[in-house]
């Protein structure tokens, strides 16, 4: 499902996204946090852009607007990376936070999780 965005009547806190396509495959942008509470959330929405992003394209979770991401939704985002991996989607983790970056490297997922500092370089394709 393209163009899609889930708006759940709950706090700013809550996790929201919104997907779009580009050139390079598809973008989806988090909003709020990823917890305990909402990690079934955060898995449909990467399985759903994963989905939507086609065969040898990339799929960029753009989390810069996240406030919190705990350890399960790190974990959820490398199980997707690697199912996608399948289909022959790269995804992309766009993260300026320094601590997410610290859980990543802290739980040993640097060689899954492709995390980038911004989305020009997210998005740009190396072969």
């Amino acid at each position: 499902m393209l163009d899609f965005t889930v708006e759940p009547n709950l706090p700013d806190r809550e996790l929201r996204w919104m997907a779009r396509k580009a050139p390079e495959g598809l973008i989806t942008q988090a909003f709020g946090e990823v917890d305990a509470h909402n990690e079934a959330d955060w898995q449909r929405m990467l399985v759903e852009s994963s989905d939507a992003t086609p065969a040898s394209a990339l799929l960029v979770i753009d989390c810069r607007a996240l406030d919190f991401m705990n350890c399960g939704a790190l974990v959820a985002l490398a199980k997707q990376t690697v199912d996608s991996r399948q289909r022959g989607v790269t995804v992309r983790l766009v993260v300026r936070q320094s601590g997410i970056r610290r859980v990543i490297t802290a739980c040993g997922l640097d060689d899954v999780i492709s995390a980038h500092a911004d989305l020009e370089s997210a998005l740009t394709i190396q072969r």
